[in-house]
């Protein structure tokens, strides 16, 4: 009788490896397959613009890139990132959905270095604003950024 029990919790021990083993495959296909989706979907963004990253906003242990596009108004949004210090105040390339621009994404390997003209085209401004030279001269300094 000892022996039987002895073999049945091999056979158990087995069945359960096994069924953790196609477990996990069935989970990576899973992933991989959500992920082909979403590159072919992003394939399908025909809209193309420029985007302005502002912040790093700091929500737990995660850093969020903060930045905004022009599209039928004023788009705000988000992306997680690492170490993204050296990211905020630059221009980046923003791909999106024609009929949906909230749908989008950034693409952050590229900075881009637009002209005056092609951020005007973009939905950006040139604003001015003035510093106060308490130090040296006593005078406001006038000085201008994109918004």
């Amino acid at each position: 009788m000892f022996e039987e029990s002895e073999e049945f919790n091999k056979k158990s021990t087995w069945v359960i490896l096994i069924i953790s083993l196609l477990g996990t495959i069935l989970f990576i296909i899973k992933g991989n397959y959500n992920s082909n989706e979403f590159d072919k979907y992003k394939k399908t963004f025909k809209g193309e613009t420029i985007g302005f990253a502002t912040r790093i906003e700091h929500k737990g242990r995660q850093d969020y890139l903060r930045y905004y596009f022009y599209s039928n108004g004023k788009i705000l949004s988000q992306v997680s990132v690492k170490n993204g210090s050296d990211l905020k105040d630059k221009f980046y390339k923003i791909k999106y959905d024609l009929n949906k621009p909230e749908e989008h994404y950034i693409i952050l390997e590229e900075e881009l270095k637009p002209d005056s003209l092609a951020l005007v085209k973009a939905g950006f401004t040139r604003t001015k604003y003035y510093i106060y030279d308490g130090g040296v001269t006593c005078k406001y300094i006038e000085k201008s950024k994109w918004k």
